[in-house]
Parts: structure tokens; sequence; C-alpha cells
């Protein structure tokens, strides 16, 4: 059986890469799902410009460079005490 590292928060499949929210709060397997994240804060900068409404190059790139998000991958050197499959079921060694 494969391991996987991490679980989608989106999806709840096994990721060993993808997008991490943060310190890990959230961890995305794959773009689409990063940017409903995304889209759904509904932020608003000093402009008035409204996340919803920036092309999807502007919303990634304004929130990677405010250190939101970043993009991983993890390997069997990450998995510590529990992992999962690939369908997103945790196990514990």
């Amino acid at each position: 059986m494969e391991k996987f590292a991490r679980r989608c928060d989106a999806t709840g499949k096994g990721i060993n890469e993808g997008y991490v929210v943060g310190d890990g709060e959230l961890c995305f397997g794959n773009e689409e799902d990063l940017l409903y994240h995304l889209r759904e804060l509904n932020w608003e900068d000093s402009n008035g410009v409204k996340s919803k409404d920036l092309e999807v190059d502007q919303l990634l790139e304004y929130f990677y460079n405010e250190n939101y998000y970043y993009y991983t991958e993890w390997d069997m050197y990450d998995i510590d005490d529990e992992w999962y499959d690939a369908e997103g079921n945790e196990y514990n060694n």
C-alpha cells in the first residue's frame, strides 16, 4: 500500500505534494482547490480590490508573496507516527 504524508483538506485523499496554508493549517493536493479556498476568503485590499475579482495568476501571486501559502513535496522521511492511504484513511506506526 502506498503511504501518503498528508491528507488533502478539500478531497480527503492522501497526498505527498501540494499547497500548504500557513503553518500547515490546511493542505491542498491541487491548485484548483487552493484557488477555491483563496476566493472564499472574501479578501479586499486597501484599494478596494477583492480576491474574487483577481485573475488566477494575480490571486496566486498575491497570496504567495504574502506568505499565505507555499508548495511542497513530502517524502517517506516526513512521515512520523501517522500516515494516510490514497483514500485518506489514517494509520499509525
